[in-house]
């Protein structure tokens, strides 16, 4: 069951997974992190490129007026939800970018001819409403002509469902089963009218419900019913399921929180991820940079024949189990090492959003 109620009304059904699902919004957000959050440098190619320093300057500093860091990372979690991500490119007086406009993903729509050439983009059901150098954009695993990507999300909507109605519906249900058991009243109604019987029934398993005493008479016989759930069963399927949730974003279960069998399993998964996920998301992104944001800068800086090249600093798996080695030190057994119980503090020593973590009591 997706997440209904008036809040989640008008949000794509991907987008409300999002939202609802801790685990995929960690994973969507983990992903994200690697891959733009090291940082990135600038080099200029030139035949004479001492010339042209002026660009390069010129071009990290636009870099750093628009927060790119930042609008990347934005850019990864949106086209991995939606599969597509578009900002709005505001320009200054000379034409260089001065800011970049988050854009509502679901709203906007590429426009092309019959050549399959982009000529614009629809926003708001508004068809032109930008030329293409007016929007940065970007797709997730766009297979067709139609620069239209794929969510990551969609493959889990049946998980997410699963996970839905186990931890929000039916664990509750068990919970209260546990140290509640279920009470089979019999009652004999047999001398009242219709109405009455019905009014007399309904009171007995409201108050058996709300877990209180009973005083009955002979004509109600009570049974006590004790069911017990395989919660061994249960939390296996739990598991399974995030597994799924795991697999399906490409991220190593210790990056968002789960424990690993030993190191060398954690090492072997970190060097698969950088490898794979992690570079696979930068590779796409710099291309895309340097045909979108770059080359248009430096032909209106200097003209033909001078290129700027969008370098990632290196993600090295080595770095990222250390580091996560090392908060795991500090958090100690049970929580008991010099971060003195502090979740929220091991999760920003991670890089992770401390918000989504309640300090441990």
């Amino acid at each position: 069951m997706t997440p209904t109620g008036a809040y989640y009304e008008g949000m794509s059904q991907d987008y409300r997974w999002f939202r609802q699902d801790e685990l995929v919004r960690k994973c969507v957000v983990t992903n994200a992190y690697y891959s733009t959050q090291h940082g990135f440098t600038t080099v200029l190619e030139a035949d004479r490129s001492e010339d042209y320093g002026y660009v390069k300057d010129r071009v990290d500093q636009v870099n750093r007026d628009v927060n790119l860091d930042g609008a990347l990372f934005v850019a990864q979690v949106k086209r991995s939800v939606y599969g597509k991500a578009g900002f709005e490119v505001v320009t200054d007086g000379g034409g260089l970018p001065s800011r970049l406009l988050s854009l509502e993903s679901d709203r906007l729509r590429p426009d092309l001819d019959e050549n399959w050439g982009l000529t614009g983009f629809t926003y708001a059901g508004r068809e032109g409403f930008y030329a293409p150098e007016e929007v940065l954009y970007f797709t997730n695993l766009g297979l067709e002509a139609d620069c239209l990507g794929l969510s990551d999300v969609e493959p889990l909507r049946g998980v997410c469902t699963a996970r839905h109605e186990l931890l929000r519906e039916n664990f509750p249900e068990i919970a209260r089963s546990l140290w509640a058991p279920y009470v089979v009243l019999k009652a004999d109604t047999g001398g009242l009218p219709l109405d009455e019987a019905e009014r007399a029934v309904e009171a007995l398993a409201e108050v058996a419900r709300a877990g209180k005493s009973i005083a009955v008479n002979e004509s109600v016989d009570a049974q006590v019913v004790n069911l017990t759930p395989d919660m061994g069963d249960l939390c296996e399927l739990l598991g399974k399921l995030e597994e799924a949730v795991f697999t399906g974003f490409g991220v190593p279960r210790f990056l968002v929180g789960r424990p690993v069998e030993n190191r060398a399993t954690a090492y072997a998964e970190l060097e698969a991820y950088v490898g794979s996920t992690v570079a696979s998301v930068q590779r796409y992104l710099r291309r895309e940079l340097e045909r979108q944001w770059y080359e248009p800068m430096t032909r209106l800086l200097a003209g033909e024949g001078v290129r700027v090249k969008h370098r990632w600093n290196p993600v090295r798996a080595e770095d990222v189990y250390q580091l996560a080695d090392a908060v795991s030190k500090l958090w100690g057994a049970h929580g008991m090492g010099p971060l003195g119980g502090r979740l929220d503090k091991a999760w920003e020593m991670m890089g992770w959003d401390p918000g989504e973590v309640k300090p441990v009591a």
